[in-house]
């Protein structure tokens, strides 16, 4: 049987899975450098979240957006929107915070030749 090469790098998706697929609190980390965040719906209802600490906002809204099984979330601190393209550290972000997620219906027009997606406050179109 042939194995796949092994190699040191964490993949960027191990890096953002849902806390619930990784080691426990107070277990170890393959690396030991992950930072725990709570991410929340207005429901209240809410998922921890560990991702590497040199990663963007955007990396965690995916990680956000399937530990939430929600296809389009906006986050947010401390009533501040939080930019995709910004890394973590840059946007103030640290280990145990806890992040407001704004669930959004993606709005979809068609014709027989083309179609639009879109979320409002988006500033792109698909």
């Amino acid at each position: 049987k042939k194995t796949p090469p092994q190699t040191n790098a964490p993949s960027a998706v191990a890096a953002m899975e849902p806390a619930s697929k990784r080691p426990r609190e107070g277990e170890a980390d393959e690396d030991g450098a992950r930072l725990k965040l709570q991410v929340s719906l207005p429901s209240g209802r809410s998922e921890d979240v560990l991702v590497d600490p040199s990663a963007t906002v955007g990396d965690l809204k995916l990680a956000a957006q399937r530990a939430l099984r929600q296809g389009f979330l906006t986050l947010t601190l401390d009533g501040r929107l939080l930019d995709p393209a910004e890394f973590l550290q840059s946007a103030g972000l640290r280990d145990g915070d806890c992040i407001a997620a704004i669930a959004q219906q993606p709005k979809l027009a068609a014709t027989r030749a083309a179609f639009a997606l879109w979320r409002v406050g988006s500033d792109r179109i698909a």
